[in-house]
């Protein structure tokens, strides 16, 4: 595990910046491992860990959708790929939520084909998703969910919140959910040393 603890914070530790504590790790039933990490500066990061029962990588292609409980996803976007070049690939395809106006909740609708490029640039998505910078590795993708990259509300979300899920696309094209249960061990992250 300690290999797999090294390796998850590589991109963020050639940043200059250090672990403050022990990470804390939720693994699902499918074998995905989602792990939290406070940095000596404060910051909150999150890294997800494609389970070893799977033999593909993330498709370069394809965003990751992110969602804590009914709040609106996520779309985990490519800022930085550790080892390797931006993909030439055109993202094929999108996950499809639907907002519950009453309640402002958002609720997982279909997978769809990607529409043509001209509308992503046009921002088409910008009411159904909110967007975050993510560094991206073929089996890891670590993301901000405190500090100056993330999203305003994730941090509060993931406290309050009871289920995380994170939809993705490997590179057979297989569809993946994984899902994990929040628990007051996130809590912990509060009391480390900052």
């Amino acid at each position: 595990m300690t290999i797999l603890k090294i390796s998850t914070l590589v991109c963020v530790l050639m940043n200059g910046l250090v672990m403050a504590s022990e990470p804390i790790s939720l693994q699902n039933d499918t074998g995905e491992t989602l792990m939290f990490h406070r940095l000596n500066n404060g910051e909150i990061w999150g890294s997800l860990i494609i389970t070893d029962q799977v033999a593909a990588s993330f498709a370069d292609y394809e965003l990751i959708v992110l969602q804590v409980d009914q709040n609106q996803p996520i779309k985990l976007d490519q800022a930085k790929r550790c080892g390797g070049g931006k993909s030439e690939l055109t993202q094929q395809v999108t996950y499809s939520f639907e907002a519950k106006t009453s309640s402002n909740e958002w609720q997982f609708n279909q997978v769809e084909k990607a529409r043509p490029d001209f509308l992503k640039l046009a921002g088409w998505d910008k009411d159904q998703y909110q967007h975050m910078r993510s560094d991206r590795r073929p089996e890891v993708v670590d993301f901000p969910i405190q500090g100056e990259l993330a999203v305003g509300s994730l941090w509060q979300e993931f406290i309050q919140g009871k289920t995380v899920v994170f939809r993705y696309t490997d590179t057979d094209g297989e569809l993946h959910r994984a899902k994990f249960s929040l628990n007051d061990s996130i809590n912990e992250l509060n009391k480390s040393p900052q």
